[in-house]
């Protein structure tokens, strides 16, 4: 196969990969957050939370606590502090 016809088929790989939404290796993609914080924010500073679950636009799930400032700030799903958030914020609404 000649070089051009090998250029072609490369430029048409790449191009159906970013057709398909497939992250690139080494690239958030599409992702909200650039980094999370895992400082423990107070309940009544929060006004909202937003889980986005890890997919095509992102390899990672991330949570945006949006709060009473409208500011927003990207938390870590893993931090210890929201776990007992949810889960208390699950019992009362039960």
């Amino acid at each position: 196969m000649d070089r051009a016809a090998s250029v072609t088929i490369l430029i048409l790989l790449l191009c159906a990969v970013t057709a398909q939404g497939i992250p690139v290796l080494g690239a958030n993609g599409r992702c909200h957050c650039t980094g999370t914080s895992a400082r423990v924010i107070h309940p009544k500073s929060i006004r909202s939370l937003k889980f986005i679950p890890r997919g095509s636009h992102c390899e990672n799930a991330e949570i945006i606590v949006t709060l009473i400032n409208t500011k927003k700030v990207c938390v870590d799903p893993e931090a210890k502090w929201l776990e007992t958030l949810i889960k208390k914020g699950n019992k009362q609404h039960k």
